[in-house]
């Protein structure tokens, strides 16, 4: 056969994106850990409770 796989390669060329300057190349720019931790919001180490006399505080509304 005269067109066998081996002579022909019909694979297609790999893409390469270029922004600013920088090549991209996708996930293996920033590992998955470090973008986990640059996702993750800190805990509190305590929690914050309202005060009791403010919850049903009246705050005055000017009149017509």
């Amino acid at each position: 056969c005269l067109f066998s796989n081996s002579l022909f390669s019909f694979s297609s060329p790999k893409q390469t994106l270029i922004i600013s300057g920088a090549i991209m190349r996708g996930d293996r720019d920033f590992p998955p850990a470090a973008a986990q931790v640059a996702h993750q919001k800190p805990q509190p180490c305590l929690e914050k409770f309202a005060p009791q006399h403010r919850i049903n505080q009246h705050i005055p509304q000017p009149r017509k």
